[in-house]
């Protein structure tokens, strides 16, 4: 069964979400509504990137049918983020081939990043985590993945293109990690956050408070 993880109520109130591995061809995946495609990649994109947007567009699909019950209008922002056009309804998804999810939430910015173990975060960790996260991390793979992942989401969740990863984006350095934040100038907004380690990856939700 491809699909990893069934749709699944959240411990956050009005949030789902879904994981789901790819075995299929792209033909399987096309059971989304016509209108939803044009928020795809263009048919010049690499045919594996269209096929994970399509794939966590289905998860999506499926999210709407058993949650919400009746079809969104899906579209792309100008920084080709998909979000529900007048709708209560907030959304994410990620992809990394062969997995990918998609997730849901009521009225709450929600952010999800799926990433494969294989990535080498050690290389980049100095780049994303301040100096007191990368002293937390002990550059231990399983927090250094939680930490990445958690970001990703954080900032997905937030909707402001350019924030510093290791500056502007942070979170409490417990294990596991349960609340993150994000400082831009004199503002700052909490989210509870929450991770998950599966045997081929690590994925993190984050909900705007």
């Amino acid at each position: 069964m491809p699909q990893i993880f069934p749709l699944r109520e959240l411990c956050f109130p009005d949030s789902s979400w879904m994981i789901w591995e790819i075995t299929e061809n792209e033909a399987y995946f096309n059971q989304i509504p016509d209108s939803w495609k044009i928020t795809l990649p263009s048919n010049h994109a690499l045919e594996l990137k269209r096929l994970e947007s399509l794939a966590a567009r289905f998860c999506l699909w499926q999210l709407v049918k058993n949650q919400i019950g009746h079809e969104l209008v899906l579209v792309k922002s100008s920084n080709n983020r998909p979000f529900f056009q007048d709708s209560d309804w907030k959304l994410s998804i990620s992809h990394s081939y062969p997995y990918v999810a998609a997730a849901i939430s009521k009225q709450k910015n929600i952010g999800i990043d799926l990433e494969k173990k294989t990535r080498n975060i050690q290389k980049v960790a100095p780049r994303f985590l301040s100096t007191t996260e990368l002293e937390w991390s002990e550059m231990d793979s399983k927090k250094l993945l939680a930490a990445w992942t958690v970001k990703e989401a954080i900032y997905k969740a937030q909707h402001q293109a350019g924030l510093d990863f290791r500056k502007e984006i942070s979170f409490d350095c417990q294990f596991p990690l349960q609340k993150g934040h994000v400082q831009v100038d004199q503002k700052s907004t909490d989210f509870d956050i929450w991770h998950e380690e599966f045997p081929q990856f690590g994925i993190s939700l984050a909900i705007r408070n």
